[in-house]
């Protein structure tokens, strides 16, 4: 709901990459809640990531943009409730539960509170209508559910930190499709936003390389 109101705000590219500061939020809360370290190799992966996510969302587009203290209010705020959704998430994933659970209780809970603002006739065209019946199924099956559950069984073996810098491959994809099936068309800037978000992602996977050679070399010693 928030992060409707930054669209309606400041237009969707600014929406947007408000949106993705939830890393910067994750990888700062994520210290004190989970004791994660910041490493200068995640602050390097998180600067690509954003920056990434800025030239994806257009910013340098000025007739799309909408700059006014409210929207960036607003638009800071659906960052942050994206970054407290991963990190609950983290928290239920160290607890023990498993991805199918976490998912049941927060979908669950999440359309029981947006059930009272559903109105009958919406409802009973979409149950009427096999082929938006279809989609909306697939939404809920493929992105929703299935996304979610991939998500989540990603938190069980990394930091919370790195799966939400991860996450900002989703604008870069998201960017791809549209050009790939809908024909969008993508600008050079966007097209350096998508490897700036993908060079993020390859620097985390150098740093948990090396870790990882670390621990071998480590049993291997003792």
């Amino acid at each position: 709901v928030i992060y409707i109101y930054a669209v309606k705000l400041t237009g969707m590219g600014v929406a947007a990459v408000l949106m993705y500061t939830a890393p910067a939020w994750v990888t700062v809360l994520s210290t004190f809640l989970f004791h994660e370290r910041l490493t200068a190799r995640k602050g390097l992966a998180l600067l690509l990531a954003v920056a990434g996510c800025a030239l994806v969302g257009k910013v340098y587009d000025l007739d799309g943009i909408t700059l006014n203290l409210p929207g960036l209010l607003v638009g800071l705020a659906a960052g942050l409730t994206y970054g407290f959704y991963i990190l609950f998430c983290k928290a239920v994933a160290d607890r023990g539960y498993n991805a199918w659970t976490a998912l049941a209780y927060g979908l669950g809970i999440g359309a029981l509170c947006l059930l009272p603002f559903q109105m009958g006739e919406s409802l009973r065209t979409v149950v009427t209508s096999p082929e938006v019946l279809l989609w909306i199924a697939i939404l809920g099956l493929v992105p929703t559910l299935g996304g979610g559950a991939a998500f989540n069984t990603g938190l069980h073996s990394v930091p919370a930190s790195d799966a939400s810098i991860v996450a900002t491959l989703e604008p870069a994809i998201a960017t791809f499709l549209g050009w790939a099936f809908m024909g969008e068309h993508l600008d050079p800037p966007q097209i350096l936003g998508a490897g700036l978000i993908l060079a993020a992602v390859v620097v985390l996977q150098v740093r948990e390389f090396n870790a990882g050679a670390q621990r071998s070399k480590d049993v291997d010693i003792f």
